[in-house]
């Protein structure tokens, strides 16, 4: 092998195995209709809840920013499959539909929790995880996020 195709192999062959970890994050630009943010061949997705405006913490007003209240969920190709791992900020009553719309979307939930003690209105966090396909992971959560009042 000649150095010209040793040289070429090191620089090009890194990139396109970064590329093959990629999911295709402009399709769930789409999907979400939000800002996909790339790094490292991980499609990251953030919705901050705008609907939540009286939200307080110890009697405090903070904002929606400070107390997390965002969906957050990440897709990465992983040996022919999309892996995705979510968080979803949700009001007390939202749980059982959400958590109903990303069962029968054939993910798993691994998590359900508060952040904080004393907040008003009660948010709960649910944590959610799976392994297949993206357009049907995608489907799950965006209907999910539909079951909220956002």
């Amino acid at each position: 092998m000649t150095m010209a195709a040793v040289l070429v192999f090191s620089l090009f062959l890194p990139a396109a195995a970064q590329a093959q970890g990629s999911a295709d994050c402009e399709k769930l630009k789409k999907v979400f209709n939000t800002d996909v943010e790339t790094v490292d061949g991980v499609c990251k997705v953030e919705i901050i809840r705008k609907n939540i405006k009286k939200a307080t913490f110890m009697d405090k007003k903070l904002s929606m920013e400070m107390m997390e209240l965002a969906f957050h969920f990440s897709f990465e190709n992983v040996d022919g499959q999309t892996a995705v791992m979510g968080e979803l900020a949700l009001l007390q009553d939202e749980v059982n539909p959400v958590l109903d719309e990303l069962t029968n979307g054939k993910l798993e939930i691994s998590a359900l929790h508060n952040h904080m003690l004393f907040e008003k209105p009660r948010i709960m966090y649910l944590h959610f995880q799976g392994m297949g396909d993206m357009d049907q992971q995608a489907a799950a959560i965006k209907a999910a996020i539909e079951k909220t009042s956002r």
